[in-house]
């Protein structure tokens, strides 16, 4: 079971201990032909991988169903419930008889607490995933601006851009992305939602995190892991050491931070804040405490 784990991108490049822990808190699922799996609006148990045979991942709206993917062997779903505990997004029915094993989210949010790699290694997969994400919406055309001419004929309506194809690994969704502009503020947001997730369920209580925004860049002598999507980055501390980071800015413009703890439910947060090249920035943490300066003026967090 190890192998099939391994292809996971959550848990790919994890060492041979801890997927085989993983491996070990996995039960094995059976599932006859048109039996419904995940059903979309209830609550998912978690993630499954596809042992043997297939299935659809189906969306309803608005009272139409559509089917979004086909998933077979060796592919998952149901993986967001490990993070969140919202109601499924698609319904995951077996095309034929179904073999599935089924990492359940109370399972796997044990192994979190006991290996800090995996939930480093989910944010980093989900950064990433957002990344991808918002380069496929930017290429999507921009919608045709009305005209006010008067034509010889109704104009046809311009026909939506199909989704783009969707990974096995979004559970049948089209991500939940930015706009086709793929704005900053909304890169932001869903890697703050990402990090927030992972500290309602203590799975960081071994890191501290700085979630800075454009145009700066931080620099600190004692950065575990950085995240990078866009100009967003993340950057990953040992908990238990003191922080001095210095933000630099390459042009003039606002910066915004974030900071999450361990001592604390809820991050720090500053910003928009004014920053030049020339400013002298940094981030102080210690002892769970943020703190922000620009020279001498300490800027209060919001």
């Amino acid at each position: 079971m190890n192998d099939l784990i391994a292809k996971i991108d959550f848990f790919s490049g994890l060492d041979d201990k801890i997927l085989r822990k993983i491996s070990e808190a996995c039960i094995v699922r059976q599932f006859n032909r048109n039996e419904t799996i995940v059903r979309q609006g209830e609550m998912g148990l978690g993630l499954y991988v596809i042992a043997k045979g297939h299935v659809k991942v189906d969306r309803e709206q608005g009272g139409v169903r559509t089917q979004m993917a086909e998933l077979g062997p060796e592919q998952f779903f149901g993986e967001m419930s490990l993070l969140d505990n919202k109601p499924r997004s698609a319904t995951v029915t077996g095309i034929d008889e179904t073999e599935c094993v089924l990492l359940t989210r109370d399972g796997f949010v044990k192994l979190m607490n006991k290996y800090p790699e995996i939930p480093i290694r989910m944010a980093r997969v989900l950064a990433e995933r957002l990344r991808v994400a918002n380069e496929k919406l930017a290429t999507l055309p921009a919608p045709a601006a009305a005209s006010s001419a008067p034509t010889a004929a109704p104009a046809a309506k311009t026909p939506t851009a199909p989704a783009a194809p969707v990974p096995a690994s979004t559970n049948g969704a089209v991500p939940a992305a930015a706009d086709s502009g793929g704005t900053k503020a909304q890169i932001r947001a869903r890697l703050l939602e990402t990090f927030e997730s992972l500290y309602t369920l203590k799975a960081l209580s071994r890191f501290s995190v700085a979630v800075l925004g454009c145009p700066v860049e931080g620099v600190a002598s004692n950065v575990v892991d950085e995240i990078r999507v866009g100009d967003v980055k993340a950057l990953i501390f040992p908990a238990g050491e003191a922080v001095d980071m210095r933000i630099e800015a390459s042009e003039p413009g606002s910066f915004t931070l974030d900071v999450f703890t361990p001592a604390r439910e809820a991050p720090y947060r500053f910003g928009p804040v004014d920053v030049d090249p020339a400013d002298d920035v940094t981030m102080t943490l210690q002892s769970g405490v943020a703190a922000l300066r620009s020279g001498p003026s300490i800027i209060p967090f919001l």
